[in-house]
């Protein structure tokens, strides 16, 4: 059976009157053909070109990855419904062409046997020089379907509001360890080493992570940035802002923390943006433009006097953030079935920062927080 978000790359096609899709960035793949490459260790010494996929209007699909993805692939929406998948050698050492030679080969190939041409949508900017190449040789036309799949991908299907779920189960995870205190004394890296893996331990694998793990006035009053050698003591309050990605899908949210108790101006900097966090929930819901949604929190922040130099939020899915961002200037409504990234927080260099973030589903009349931890009123104390 076809998965729904192969369909609706399928109904980007319709919109776009193209026969063919290519897809080369690695959310855009594990997007509309569910193959889940491999991230945590960066780009892979292994790679001729980016793993590549295709898909027909009429649904036919296929891929092309290095020998190592092969057993991935088979697992994935090309292999379990009878595509095509070509692999060039990597690790192995009968071909002694360089791997970008055998990349485009095998692009070629792909598109050979596929028979790809006609009108041919790709990732604009994503999309390298040897599948510029294939797509120029046989399409007698192009289009960029960027925008469109964008759309598609705001509205979460069963399947992807799913594993959403799972991955804010595995943040808070990692917040449970950031709350249970006993940091004084440690380094930041210290606690990031026992987030991590009890992070890694409730999703049964490895992860890649990304986000922020910051500690002291003037750590915290710079945003964010990644964990470091610095000593945490009495006082500091603590940003942990955790991203880890979960069977190709992230999940994000940040607590902030103080070891011992709080200056008066952190504690109220705290209730500050807490109150701020109130109005998410009472004002978070389908109709209102992002920019709007981010001016009625973002104020709150500032007419404080505090600064707010990042957006109020953001969707996600195979990429950490996505389409549309909760900033100023973007007009995108939220919609009914958008899983967004709600993130208030105000900084000031002589108090510190305080940043607050869940990930919430949208529904048909308001929201539903998907990450299983709470929120309190006040500063908490570890």
């Amino acid at each position: 059976m076809t998965d729904e978000r192969t369909r609706r790359v399928q109904a980007v096609l319709d919109e776009l009157e193209a026969d063919w899709a290519v897809l080369t960035s690695q959310e855009a793949v594990a997007y509309g053909l569910q193959h889940i490459a491999a991230v945590e260790a960066g780009p892979s010494p292994w790679d001729g070109g980016p793993t590549t996929g295709v898909i027909s209007r009429d649904g036919t699909v296929g891929l092309v990855c290095h020998e190592l993805e092969v057993p991935v692939a088979q697992a994935s929406a090309v292999g379990t419904s009878d595509g095509v998948i070509v692999s060039y050698e990597c690790l192995g050492f009968t071909d002694h062409r360089p791997l970008g030679e055998k990349y485009a080969a095998s692009v070629a190939q792909l598109f050979d046997q596929l028979d790809v041409g006609g009108v041919v949508a790709v990732e604009g900017a994503q999309v390298l020089t040897a599948v510029t190449r294939a797509v120029e040789e046989r399409a007698t036309a192009t289009r960029t379907l960027t925008q469109a799949l964008n759309r598609q991908r705001a509205i979460k299907t069963e399947a992807e509001v799913a594993a959403l779920r799972r991955c804010a189960e595995v943040t808070a995870a990692g917040h449970a360890v950031v709350r249970a205190g006993g940091h004084e004394g440690r380094t930041e890296l210290e606690l990031f080493h026992d987030v991590r893996a009890a992070m890694e331990d409730a999703a049964g694998q490895r992860c890649a992570v990304t986000g922020d793990l910051v500690s002291g006035q003037a750590r915290t009053a710079a945003v964010g940035g990644w964990p470091g050698t610095r000593e945490m003591g009495p006082g500091d309050a603590i940003i942990a802002d955790l991203a880890p990605r979960v069977d190709g899908y992230w999940g994000d949210s940040c607590t902030t923390t103080c070891i011992g108790e709080p200056t008066p101006a952190l504690a109220d900097l705290y209730r500050l943006v807490h109150h701020a966090w109130e109005q998410v929930l009472e004002t978070l819901r389908p109709g209102v433009t992002a920019h709007d949604f981010d001016a009625s929190i973002r104020s709150i922040i500032t007419d404080a006097g505090f600064a707010n130099p990042v957006h109020i939020g953001h969707s996600i899915g195979t990429s950490v953030h996505e389409w549309p961002r909760i900033i100023p200037g973007e007009h995108a409504v939220l919609q009914a079935g958008m899983v967004v990234l709600v993130e208030p927080g105000g900084y000031r260099d002589d108090v510190g920062g305080v940043r607050l973030e869940k990930m919430f589903l949208i529904t048909e009349d308001g929201n539903e927080p998907l990450s299983p931890f709470d929120i309190p009123p006040a500063l908490p104390s570890v």
